[in-house]
């Protein structure tokens, strides 16, 4: 079912009445403030702790010091390094620095896509969701939407979009499928590798091209095996922004070829920026630590979550495809005596609702002791 993007969004903004905006605003206002941030501060609530000018300029000055890293044009230095070392870590031939995640994912869809403009995705993607519909008016890419709430289209939903393109009194090929996994608007779920696999055969047999959208991959559990997982796709795009230290910017990985095409497709859209070393340099930096730290930082969790189910008063809500957002179920008197302990204590804890918080795994767990957290938690 196709939806009418503008109206679902005029639509949203249309629930928000003036009284309830005010009302919103004034929450805000009186509501008690959490203490200064500092290194000690820890959210529970997103992919990372806020970004600190002042700690990255410091970082950035320290590693700018480190040897030639300035580039010409996204060509060479710091941004050439980041472009292989991302290639290793994703087992892909090469790879191309972006300055946005957007940019990256259409000009992998252009480049897939060729003469076939037409494109299969997921309803709740990125792509679909959050990029101003910019498939179908920079390139006229047609989106065709699929598994409206879920991560995975089923295969008769692929199935189906495949013969309404193909089978139709003027046939179309599909040139594309763009998958997004982990799905943020879905609470990080991720896509099965093995559903990855069915989906890969039934592209492969109609001649169509994969592209993932991993944004925020790296922070899925470290048993996860990153090289296989994206090794289906031709090409992949991680966020360097979210998690690993840069104030922008993305990669974009696949074989040689293909990202030669994606570097030209780049410099058509405006995105061959003057110099990208800046970011290049701190993502480059964080992508040495954080795979390390990610994973003691999903170790910590499940200890806590095993003490809190240790106590009866906290239910982790199963979920075998989560990334690194999780559902704890507690009573609601529960999780805001300890959203209150929290603030306190300077850790953000998410909001109770319907029955449960959400939980985010990320680097800010490893700086307080798993005794704290479950005494914020339970008191």
């Amino acid at each position: 079912m196709h939806v009418d993007r503008r109206a679902f969004f005029g639509a949203t903004a249309a629930a928000l009445t003036l009284p309830q905006l005010a009302r919103a605003a004034g929450w805000w206002q009186s509501a008690p403030a959490f203490p200064p941030v500092d290194a000690r501060s820890v959210w529970l609530v997103g992919d990372s702790a806020p970004p600190d000018p002042v700690a990255i300029s410091a970082r950035l000055t320290e590693l700018a010091g480190s040897g030639s890293v300035r580039d010409g044009y996204l060509n060479g230095g710091a941004v050439e390094a980041l472009e292989k070392a991302f290639a290793a870590h994703l087992g892909k031939e090469a790879c191309a620095f972006f300055p946005t995640g957007t940019l990256a994912n259409n000009v992998a869809l252009r480049v897939l896509c060729g003469d076939a403009p037409h494109a299969l995705c997921q309803q709740d993607s990125h792509l679909y969701r959050d990029e101003s519909n910019m498939a179908q008016r920079m390139a006229g890419i047609n989106l065709v939407p699929l598994g409206a709430g879920r991560v995975t289209p089923t295969q008769e939903e692929l199935v189906a979009a495949f013969d309404a393109a193909e089978k139709g009194p003027y046939a179309l090929k599909v040139g594309a499928i763009s998958l997004e996994s982990p799905v943020r608007r879905l609470e990080g779920g991720l896509i099965p590798s093995q559903r990855i696999a069915e989906i890969a055969a039934l592209a492969a047999a109609h001649g169509t091209r994969m592209h993932l959208d991993a944004a925020r991959l790296l922070l899925a559990p470290p048993s996860l095996d990153r090289k296989a997982y994206v090794a289906p796709f031709e090409t992949v795009y991680v966020s360097l922004y979210k998690y690993l230290g840069a104030p922008f910017g993305a990669v974009l990985a696949g074989p040689a070829a293909t990202i030669a095409r994606a570097r030209e497709w780049r410099h058509l859209y405006g995105g061959l920026i003057y110099q990208g070393w800046a970011p290049a340099l701190l993502a480059l930096d964080g992508l040495q630590h954080f795979p390390e730290r990610i994973a003691k930082a999903h170790g910590v969790a499940e200890t806590l979550f095993a003490a809190l189910e240790h106590s009866g008063k906290v239910k982790r809500v199963a979920n075998p495809d989560a990334s690194n957002i999780y559902r704890l179920e507690m009573p609601q008197a529960l999780a805001e005596a300890a959203f209150e302990r929290g603030r306190a204590a300077g850790v953000r804890i998410g909001r109770w609702e319907k029955g449960s918080i959400p939980f985010f795994v990320n680097e800010t767990l490893l700086r307080r002791p798993v005794e704290d957290y479950v005494k914020l938690f339970l008191g």
